[in-house]
């Protein structure tokens, strides 16, 4: 099964602004720079070590101006041929850098954040929606009966539910929010500064899209359906379990007929709202 090449678009930046900051382009730069301190240092030395240049230093440029020029002209071409191969090398390792960076923080199989790079971030957002006092959303998402799918369609199949249910989570959040693929058939959005009302767009969004198109398999049609648990907060503090909340969301979704979204709220106090709201409520 081939993976997701486009990661997170958030994340990727973009040419233009890469070119700018390449090393190739920085180092020949600082290659002239450095080339043209060598006529300028030969002159200072021989002002300093000969009197006659200090009487008529334009004398002394007028007579051996064929030696600066070259001396210009040739260190200025060593120093940047030696910084651009310099540049490419950094440049390549950079790239390698990066590359297994995005490998490290990555589901090979989605392309979307693995659940270490999605905890780390969670709780950075966790600890800015405290001190800032601002929203925060968490969405777990179980695709449902995703073993039957694998036993009567095969693993393969399976396997592109998942990624059908992965471009619909790209193609349904918000370009800042985290997408990861938490488990082996669980995902999760986190909505920094997210409130309830943007959080529920998200969540509707990603089963009407899944709803309006089936995964059309080599033997027959997959109605590819999830679950939602959504967790919305306001005025938390660093004890509260977003995770716990909305995994409490997705177990009461899951035992009350699947396909749909279940929303838990946590109050200003930290406790949990106890009133849920299913997916035909959160449409009605």
């Amino acid at each position: 099964m081939k993976p997701a090449s486009g990661l997170n678009d958030s994340n990727v930046p973009d040419n233009e602004s890469m070119q700018f900051r390449s090393p190739r382009w920085h180092y020949p730069l600082i290659g002239l720079i450095l080339g043209i301190g060598a006529p300028l240092g030969a002159f200072l030395l021989r002002y300093a070590t000969h009197p006659e240049v200090r009487f008529s230093p334009a004398a002394e440029i007028a007579t051996h101006r064929f030696f600066y020029a070259y001396e210009l002209i040739g260190t200025c071409l060593a120093f940047s041929v030696a910084g651009f191969a310099a540049g490419l090398h950094a440049e390549r390792l950079r790239r390698a850098e990066a590359f297994y960076q995005n490998l490290s923080e990555h589901d090979p199989l989605t392309g979307l954040y693995n659940d270490r790079a999605f905890r780390d971030r969670y709780d950075r957002a966790l600890e800015r929606a405290v001190r800032l006092r601002q929203p925060i959303s968490l969405l777990l998402i179980d695709v449902d009966h995703l073993k039957q799918i694998n036993d009567r369609f095969g693993h393969l199949m399976g396997n592109e539910a998942l990624l059908h249910v992965a471009r619909a989570l790209r193609r349904a959040k918000r370009s800042e929010d985290a997408a990861a693929r938490w488990g082996g058939d669980e995902f999760a959005v986190l909505l920094e500064s997210g409130d309830e009302s943007a959080a529920r767009r998200v969540a509707d969004n990603v089963l009407q899209r899944l709803r309006r198109a089936p995964l059309v398999a080599p033997r027959g049609v997959i109605r590819v359906s999830v679950t939602i648990g959504m967790c919305s907060a306001l005025g938390i503090t660093a004890a509260n379990d977003l995770f716990a909340a909305a995994d409490r969301a997705l177990y009461h979704g899951k035992h009350s007929g699947r396909d749909q979204v279940t929303l838990i709220r946590l109050g200003p106090q930290g406790g949990a709202d106890d009133r849920e709201a299913t997916d035909a409520e959160l449409n009605g």
